[in-house]
């Protein structure tokens, strides 16, 4: 059954403009909503005296949650469905596709991969070892992650799946040697914190303790793991001692006290402030812990702040499409430029991963938001270019909630995102804009001259071949004309390449789902091009231009998501698909696996089969994207 919509018919609409066409609803300015009332009544004080079962936590927090965690609580907007009261598990069902035994991997190509990660890493062993990241050109190592030793912490799990025992022993001696209560920062960001240095110790934890890879290593060493993880959690939680319990932006590990952001609204007011994506990338991270623990707190930490994301005052533009700052005072919505961009993307990413992780009645919440966003997406911003009515790309907004016609890298990881949702909910068609949307950041790649995509992009509108005349994009003749024959330009001073792996995990993802080996094959076209164009004499750079040959020069910095999440893809794309199966491990949004123990299970409510309405074929999914015939006059 397709729900009744005026948007469904706009492909007959030629000579409209799909903005003009679209009735947006009444927007409500964001410095009404600065205050969610609703929710600010539930938050009560925090601190206070921690309630018996949580006082094991080395810190003093109260949280008002019984509302939600006895499924009673009722608050809502027009963008945010209640959790229900009841969540029924249907039987459990295959979330990867049934490769035949023996098929599906390639261990010639995995070897490369592997190779490619102990040249890099010996790089980093020689150089920069101790730092958090090495700067080949330089061939010296700095600190811009607190000290910690963040390529290791973030590059452990890889090797541990790779099976390299010499780097893996090497790496658990370092982390069980780092004191995480102290910094020479001071101020520690909560986000990668929480991504890198959490996810990374969970993931290692689990991994060893999962009797699926090589784990003859010093049990004291293992423990440590979850120990570090632990102290590390212990410190971060203070972020969260804001008036609205949304974790702020940084905390003051000397003082141990919240550092607020701020973030001036499109009214000149100044608010303290958090991103979207910085707020709402917890909960897998959390909830593990909490699980690994036994102490729930650490969950109950993130469920709070993530309320206010799912139940945005002011409602957005379009449900689901939150803007990418919120109010950690009064808990409010602050701007209106939603999508699935950088400051949103993980947050949106987190909602179907964790009804995946664990189904319960407040999971069930996120999944139904989740699907909000999805389906807002279908109707309003994913779109094709101009003479492009196969291509896809994914719109953002600005911060009034208009389309911009751009789309970056980050944006990417939502192909594999709308794939994992097709299985994990049981609505096969969602698979459709996946596969859709992995495709169109394969076009990113498929047409540079180095074979590797660029940071930042934009295309022209295709109902009437124009791109946002106030836009800062200068679109001049090169750019036109790049557009014309790729469906995309670059966007001036974002040609570059910096390890993004987003790309590649939607290919992942959707190998591994649909078992079609052209994904395995966009995969391995890709690391040819970064091993010819990022690869140097010392380890991986880099590179500053996508689009010129041999990426024109190479920029001074290796990421530590480079051994995180951009060789993990590439390794589990090529290596047996029983290695970290999809229907058991779930993972953020740094590649870091945790043991879900969620066996394939679909948990859909038989309801969700009518919220959305795809395409049941790929070659009709354009009728339910803002596109239109091209013109021929």
């Amino acid at each position: 059954m397709i729900p009744k919509s005026p948007f469904r018919f706009l492909s007959s609409l030629s000579l409209l403009s799909v903005q003009a066409f679209a009735a947006r609803p009444t927007i409500v300015p964001v410095d009404e909503g600065e205050t969610n009332t609703t929710l600010s009544s539930t938050h009560n004080t925090l601190i206070t005296t921690a309630p018996a079962p949580l006082a094991s936590v080395p810190i003093s927090l109260s949280l008002s949650l019984s509302g939600y965690l006895n499924g009673t609580n009722t608050t809502t907007s027009s963008a945010s469905p209640t959790p229900t009261s009841n969540v029924t598990l249907p039987a459990c069902k295959s979330i990867q596709y049934a490769f035949p035994s023996g098929t599906g991997g390639n261990a010639t190509r995995a070897a490369a991969i592997k190779e490619a990660y102990q040249y890099a890493w010996d790089a980093y062993v020689e150089y920069a070892w101790g730092y958090d990241e090495l700067q080949p050109l330089s061939k010296k190592g700095t600190n811009d992650w607190y000290g910690w030793g963040v390529t290791v912490v973030d590059g452990i799990d890889t090797a541990i799946i790779m099976e390299l025992t010499d780097v893996v022993s090497k790496m658990l001696g370092w982390i069980q040697s780092v004191d995480f209560t102290t910094t020479p920062d001071g101020d520690v960001e909560v986000f990668d914190t929480t991504i890198r240095y959490l996810g990374g110790l969970l993931s290692a934890y689990d991994l060893l303790k999962s009797g699926q890879v090589y784990n003859d290593y010093p049990a004291d060493q293992i423990e440590a793991l979850l120990t570090q993880a632990k102290i590390l959690a212990d410190k971060l939680a203070y972020a969260f001692l804001t008036p609205s319990g949304m974790s702020a932006a940084n905390v003051d590990f000397s003082t141990n006290t919240p550092v607020e952001g701020t973030y001036t609204a499109p009214s000149g007011k100044t608010y303290n402030s958090t991103n979207t994506a910085s707020a709402g990338s917890f909960l897998i991270e959390w909830y593990r812990l909490a699980a690994l623990t036994g102490n729930t707190t650490y969950r109950s930490l993130v469920d709070t702040g993530e309320q206010y994301l799912t139940h945005p005052s002011p409602a957005p533009v379009y449900p689901g499409l939150v803007g990418t700052q919120f109010d950690t005072t009064g808990g409010g919505m602050l701007n209106y430029a939603g999508g699935w961009h950088s400051e949103v993307d993980s947050f949106l990413e987190y909602l179907i991963k964790i009804y995946h992780y664990k189904a319960d009645n407040i999971t069930k919440g996120y999944a139904d938001f989740w699907l909000s966003a999805t389906n807002s997406t279908v109707e309003h911003i994913a779109l094709h270019p101009y003479g492009f009515e196969d291509l896809t790309f994914i719109s953002g907004l600005d911060d009034n909630g208009v389309l911009t016609y751009t789309m970056d890298d980050y944006a990417c990881f939502a192909g594999g995102n709308f794939l994992l949702g097709c299985k994990v909910l049981g609505i096969d068609s969602l698979c459709d804009l996946g596969i859709a949307a992995a495709d169109g950041c394969h076009q990113t790649y498929n047409t540079t001259v180095t074979g590797l995509g660029p940071l930042y992009w934009g295309w022209f509108d295709s109902t009437n071949n124009t791109f946002p005349p106030d836009s800062a994009v200068d679109i001049d003749s090169g750019y036109r004309r790049q557009g014309a024959a790729n469906g995309e330009f670059i966007v001036n001073g974002d040609e570059v390449y910096a390890s993004f792996p987003e790309s590649v995990e939607s290919w992942w993802y959707a190998y591994r789902i649909t078992g079609d080996p052209r994904w395995a094959e966009y995969a391995w076209d890709m690391f040819l091009g970064l091993n010819k164009t990022a690869r140097n004499s010392v380890a991986f750079a880099t590179v500053n231009n996508v689009d010129m040959p041999f990426g024109e020069s190479q920029g001074d910095s290796l990421d530590s998501f480079f051994f995180a999440e951009l060789l993990k893809y590439q390794y589990l794309t090529f290596a047996d698909p029983s290695t970290i199966d999809l229907g058991q491990w779930v993972f953020n949004t740094e590649s870091h696996p945790d043991d879900g123990h969620v066996k394939s299970c679909s948990i859909v409510a038989s309801t969700y089969k009518e919220t959305l309405s795809f395409s049941s074929d790929r070659k009709s999914l354009a009728r339910y994207t803002k596109t239109a015939p091209r013109k021929t006059s």
